[in-house]
C-alpha cells in the first residue's frame, strides 16, 4: 500500500519557512553550478568554432603571446616565400603581418577594461581572416587619424555606437564600423591601421604573421618547416591549436566549478536534513499512525524522501529560470595566449539536465537518512509520543 503523493506535498506546507530556506539552498547551489558551467560552455563555443583548418600564424620564437612577440621585417618577407601558401589573384601569398597591443580602454560609461588593439593592412587581413564581415558602419581609412573598427562582442560590451569616441593609451579613437568574425576572439578586439598602431603604441615591428595555406593536409609539415628553418627565428602554430589553448584554460575552470559546487552542496544537503528532521519530529505520532493502519515502513520512507526530492526539484526549477534570464549575457576573461576574450553565457539542454541530476543527488543524500530514521521507532512508542 502506497502513501499518496499529496501527503508529501501537504507536509511541506506545515513548515513553510524551513521549506523555503531549503529550496533556496538547493537553488543557490544549482544556480552557481549552471552559471559557471555556462561560462565554460560560452568560452568553448567561442573558441572551438572559430579556428580554420587552413590558417596558421607565427610568433617570435621566444614569445608565448602576440603581445610579447616582435618579428623582424626580414622574417616577414622570408615567410611569404613558402610554396605551401595560398596565392591571391595577383600571385602574392595570402599573408597578413599584424601588430598587437593590449591597452586599457575607457568606455562611454567610464569603466576601464583591457582590450587587444590589432594593427593590420586591411586588404591583407581580410584575405587571411576571410570569415570577417562588416555588420555596421564602414571599414577604417588607413590614412585617417585613429579610426577603428570594433569586433561585435566588444562593441556591445562597451555600449558603443558608430561615430563614438573613446580613450586608450592617452589617445582619442573614433569608432567607424563593427565587424563579425565567425564568433572568434577577434570579435573582442579593436582593429586599426598599422600606421595608427605604430604612432600610438610606439610599435615598429610586427607581432605575428598570419597566413592561409593551400591544403589543411600540408599544415603539420609546414609548421615543422617554419619552426626548423635556420633563416627564421619564429614559432609556428595552427589557428585551431592556438584557440585550443583557451579551451584548456576553460577545462581547468570547469574542474574548479565542480569543486565549488561540491562544497556548496554539503551545506544544502545538511539544510535538507535539518528541515526533514524537524518536520519528522513534529509528526512522530502521525507516522506511527500511518504504520499502525497498515502502511509499510518502505512506503513511509518513500513518502518522507519524496518531500526532500520535491524541494530539490523546486530549487532546480528556480535556478534554471534565473539562469535562462542570464542567457546571452556577455562576460570577459583573460585566457592564456589570447588576451582578454569576450564570450556569451551559453545554456544548453545538457547543462539543464546536469543541474537537475545534481539537485536530485543532493535531495537523495539529504533525505535518505531522515527517511530511514522516520521508521526506526517502534509503532507503539511513536503513537505514545
Amino acid at each position: 500500500m502506497k502513501i499518496p503523493v499529496s501527503y508529501s506535498i501537504k507536509s511541506l506546507f506545515q513548515r513553510k519557512v524551513s521549506t523555503l530556506v531549503t529550496v533556496a539552498s538547493f537553488a543557490l547551489v544549482v544556480l552557481v553550478l549552471l552559471a559557471l558551467l555556462a561560462m565554460v560552455q560560452g568560452v568553448n563555443a567561442t573558441l572551438i568554432s572559430a579556428g580554420a583548418d587552413n590558417r596558421l600564424f607565427v610568433l617570435n620564437r621566444n614569445a608565448t603571446t602576440e603581445n610579447q612577440s616582435r618579428i623582424d621585417t626580414g622574417d616577414v618577407s622570408t615567410i611569404g616565400l613558402y610554396p605551401e601558401l595560398k596565392l591571391n589573384a595577383d600571385g602574392r601569398p595570402v599573408t597578413s603581418a599584424e601588430m598587437v597591443k593590449t591597452s586599457y580602454v575607457e568606455t562611454l560609461s567610464g569603466e576601464r577594461i583591457q582590450v587587444n588593439f590589432r594593427g593590420v593592412d586591411l586588404e591583407k587581413a581580410r584575405s587571411v581572416h576571410y570569415h570577417m564581415t562588416l555588420v555596421a558602419g564602414r571599414f577604417f581609412d588607413a590614412s585617417a587619424y585613429n579610426e577603428v573598427i570594433l569586433g561585435e562582442t566588444i562593441f556591445e560590451g562597451m555600449g558603443a555606437h558608430i561615430g563614438d569616441v573613446f580613450t586608450a593609451n592617452r589617445q582619442i579613437w573614433r569608432v567607424v564600423g563593427v565587424f563579425r568574425d565567425n564568433g572568434s576572439p577577434f570579435e573582442s578586439e579593436v582593429w586599426t591601421s598599422t600606421g595608427n598602431m605604430a604612432s600610438a603604441f610606439d610599435l615598429y615591428e610586427f607581432s605575428s604573421v598570419w597566413m592561409v595555406i593551400n591544403s589543411p593536409r600540408a599544415m603539420p609539415a609546414l609548421v615543422e618547416k617554419l619552426n626548423s628553418d635556420p633563416k627564421l627565428f619564429v614559432y609556428a602554430i595552427s589557428e585551431k591549436q592556438y584557440f585550443a589553448q583557451g579551451t584548456t584554460a576553460a577545462q581547468g575552470f570547469k574542474a574548479l566549478t565542480w569543486f565549488i559546487a561540491f562544497i556548496l552542496s554539503i551545506g544544502a544537503t545538511f539544510s535538507a536534513m535539518n528541515t526533514m528532521y524537524a518536520s519528522l519530529a513534529d509528526r512522530t505520532g502521525e507516522i506511527g499512525a500511518l504504520r499502525a493502519i497498515g502502511f509499510p515502513a518502505s512506503a513511509v520512507r518513500w513518502a518522507t524522501l519524496l518531500e526532500t526530492l520535491i524541494m530539490a526539484v523546486l530549487g532546480w526549477l528556480l535556478a534554471t529560470i534565473f539562469v535562462y534570464v542570464l542567457q546571452g549575457t556577455t562576460f570577459r576573461t583573460p585566457l592564456t595566449g589570447l588576451g582578454y576574450v569576450s564570450f556569451k553565457l551559453t545554456i544548453t539542454p545538457f547543462l539543464i539536465i546536469t543541474g537537475f541530476l545534481f539537485s536530485l543527488a543532493m535531495g537523495l543524500i539529504g533525505g535518505w537518512i531522515p527517511a530511514r530514521h522516520a521508521t526506526r521507532m517502534p509503532i507503539i512508542e511513536a503513537l505514545n509520543s
